[in-house]
């Protein structure tokens, strides 16, 4: 079953569940082996895993007490996303669900961008910053869990922007413009990409300035790092490839 709830849970609670079981399903012999741990951490992956287990036996999932009560199906999000820095831009346009948590928009993103989800991000919105928050990154500056607020919660108006900062070392920042709410009357076919353009850097590879210098090294046989880098990059890269197609069919795949 753990296996099965994988899907659905957060980094912190994936880990919580491993650590669980290490101590005999001993709450309290693992607050005491692990002081780190809060009790407050461990009521937050007791949600987590109530409402996966719900999911996984097909039912729906308990409203969390944020959450206000669903009138009928959510209505749907159009939204670009553009990386800053990139000439041309590099973009996507999607339809998701008003209803996703801020934690599944981030799964949208990396999935639809083309990252790999290996470092921390955040979004700016309205003035509060909400991060992914487990046992390897506690927020210092006040930041609110992700996963503990909707899209349709923080964000009732279209034409509105925010930031989406993703690897805070090399530092992509996007611009997300809401372009439009379709009514959930008009039937939106959600979770989908509609287009975009460019493709998504390597990860690791600098932040946008050290994207264009390796694109300009993997061209110039003569470089001196040009041998090392088609090595690191696998190849040359080509900077125009993308498939809408291919994104919605992952973004269909993914379970909420």
């Amino acid at each position: 079953m753990e296996d099965n709830l994988a899907p659905f849970l957060s980094p912190m609670a994936r880990k919580l569940l491993v650590l669980f079981k290490q101590y005999d399903h001993d709450f309290d012999k693992l607050l005491a082996a692990n002081p780190q741990i809060s009790r407050a951490q461990i009521d937050q992956v007791t949600r987590e895993v109530m409402s996966a287990m719900e999911l996984v036996m097909g039912k729906p999932a308990p409203a969390k007490k944020w959450r206000r009560k669903a009138k009928g199906p959510a209505n749907a999000y159009q939204i670009k996303m553009t990386l800053c820095g990139s000439k041309p831009p590099i973009w996507r346009r999607v339809v998701v669900p008003g209803d996703l948590t801020l934690e599944q928009l981030h799964q949208v993103i990396q999935m639809a961008m083309g990252w790999q989800e290996c470092h921390l991000h955040q979004f700016e919105i309205g003035g509060e910053t909400y991060t992914g928050i487990d046992e390897d990154y506690t927020p210092e500056n006040g930041e609110l869990d992700d996963s503990q607020y909707r899209l349709c919660d923080v964000i009732d108006r279209e034409k509105t922007k925010f930031q989406y900062e993703y690897d805070f070392g090399d530092g992509w920042d996007h611009t997300m413009v809401v372009e439009k709410i379709i009514p959930a009357a008009e039937n939106p076919k959600s979770m989908v990409c509609l287009a975009g353009k460019g493709r998504c850097p390597p990860e690791d590879c600098g932040g946008i300035w050290g994207y264009y210098r390796l694109l300009e090294i993997l061209e110039d046989p003569s470089h001196e790092e040009h041998k090392d880098m088609m090595e690191w990059a696998g190849g040359k890269i080509d900077p125009t490839e993308f498939d809408a197609d291919e994104v919605s069919s992952l973004l269909s795949d993914m379970r909420r």
